[in-house]
């Protein structure tokens, strides 16, 4: 039955009949004519004036260079992310030394209702005007990896004013971000770093026998599980050593760009996107105020596949939005490409970056990779893998994190495509979780 809605002012008649329901109100009263209703133009929301002369100062600023007039308009938080003013300057003279900037515009600004550091979950400031940026360079075909320039213009700037009359500060930095996307110098500088790439899979208690087909595959899920308990033992230990966890793009700054890490840095990393990360991990993340970079499977979001549950697109990008990173784990995870051609490495990787990007709105340049690694040889940089990490530089990737299984946590500027990670599981004891950083100085 069609929907049947009749209303009168005054004593009025509402009949609503929905199939075979219906609800009545009944009165008896006199028609009326159809009254004229105004329909009110939406107002556009114009930020302060304040907030409009900082956008133009501070992208006028980006195309000139002038990197150090830029540190005290600066809001605090955003300062706390440097080392130091003087390390911003020399990084960022570093970064864009050859990938000129020429033109940087400011879009329409909206008023967020938050704003979270990317690498600082616990610090969030509230009603911050965003506006998104187009980025030009003087030679985009000439940056590398494929298509960067273009990932400029993912970023955005925020400026915050508490109150009218307060003077307006940069809160993000847009392309001078510490998180902005990473261009290969023309030249790459020997430098080596040590800074543990932690692999996360399952945060959740022992899975039972009868989840898996195969002995085989559920003891690889026993192997890839970290208890809930362990894991807030691990984050109370780094909090024991005042560790850092940074993103992969500023573990890039370090060594691509000579920014100085802080102290105990760590790269925190989860594959796959299972649930159990969003419902047991990510909430001591946020209490210990510790980002991590999340490798998910586009190809898995949302699903249930045999015993295990996955994290939906709108969770993945809540992580985007609130200090968190979203990195590329291929569609499900299931498919060993290193050997893999061309055509089969587009299905697996270009078009899953591309559908993380439009979820997220940030950049993707890193991917996990997926399959058996052809360990040990992988560390040694041979020509066996050369065909695959071009053609993935080729869709625009950056660089890669993979599963070494020997004792290293060094990472080098010169295999980005081999940066090597320490697999967290069941085996994993406190002590052998701590020595990863006992070398590191204090």
């Amino acid at each position: 039955m069609a929907l049947n809605v009749q209303v009168r002012r005054s004593a009025c008649v509402v009949a609503i009949a929905l199939g075979a329901g219906l609800a009545l109100s009944a009165c008896n009263p006199a028609p009326v004519k159809p009254r004229h209703v105004e329909v009110l133009p939406v107002r556009t929301l114009i930020a302060p004036a304040q907030v409009r002369a900082l956008a133009t100062t501070f992208t006028d600023q980006i195309v000139e260079g002038a990197y150090a007039e830029q540190w005290a308009e600066l809001a605090p938080q955003a300062q706390a992310m440097w080392p130091s003013e003087a390390a911003r300057t020399a990084m960022l003279t570093t970064k864009f030394g050859q990938a000129r900037i020429v033109a940087v515009n400011v879009g329409a600004a909206s008023l967020e209702a938050t704003w979270t550091a990317p690498e600082s979950p616990q610090v969030q400031v509230t009603n911050v005007w965003s506006m998104p940026v187009q980025v030009s360079f003087a030679t985009p075909q000439l940056l590398h990896p494929v298509g960067v320039a273009t990932l400029f213009s993912m970023t955005r700037l925020a400026i915050v004013m508490e109150k009218p009359g307060d003077s307006a500060a940069v809160l993000d930095e847009g392309p001078d971000s510490i998180n902005a996307p990473i261009i290969l110098p023309s030249r790459i500088p020997p430098v080596t770093v040590d800074v543990p790439i932690l692999m996360y899979h399952l945060i959740d208690l022992i899975p039972p026998r009868s989840i898996e087909p195969s002995t085989w595959g559920w003891r690889l899920e026993v192997g890839l599980t970290t208890l809930p308990s362990a894991f807030d033992a691990q984050m109370a230990h780094l909090i024991s050593i005042r560790a850092t966890s940074i993103s992969l793009q500023h573990l890039s700054d370090a060594l691509l760009y000579g920014l100085p890490l802080p102290l105990h840095p760590v790269v925190i990393t989860f594959d796959d996107g299972r649930l159990s990360q969003w419902t047991n991990a990510v909430p001591v993340l946020r209490r210990d105020d510790f980002t991590a970079v999340f490798f998910p499977c586009t190809g898995l979001l949302g699903k249930k596949v045999g015993p295990q549950t996955y994290m939906t697109a709108v969770e993945i990008r809540e992580l985007a939005l609130t200090g968190f990173s979203v990195e590329d784990h291929t569609v499900d995870d299931d498919t060993d490409f290193f050997f893999a051609n061309a055509a089969t490495l587009n299905q697996l990787t270009e078009r899953t970056k591309a559908v993380l990007e439009n979820l997220t709105g940030d950049p993707v340049q890193f991917i996990a990779y997926s399959g058996v690694w052809p360990w040990p040889l992988a560390d040694e940089g041979t020509t066996r893998e050369a065909s695959m990490f071009a053609t993935l530089a080729g869709y625009g990737y950056l660089g890669g994190v993979l599963d070494l299984r020997i004792d290293s946590a060094e990472d080098s500027s010169s295999m980005l495509w081999q940066l090597p990670r320490v697999r967290v599981g069941i085996w994993t004891t406190l002590p052998e979780f701590a020595h990863w950083f006992a070398e590191q100085p204090v």
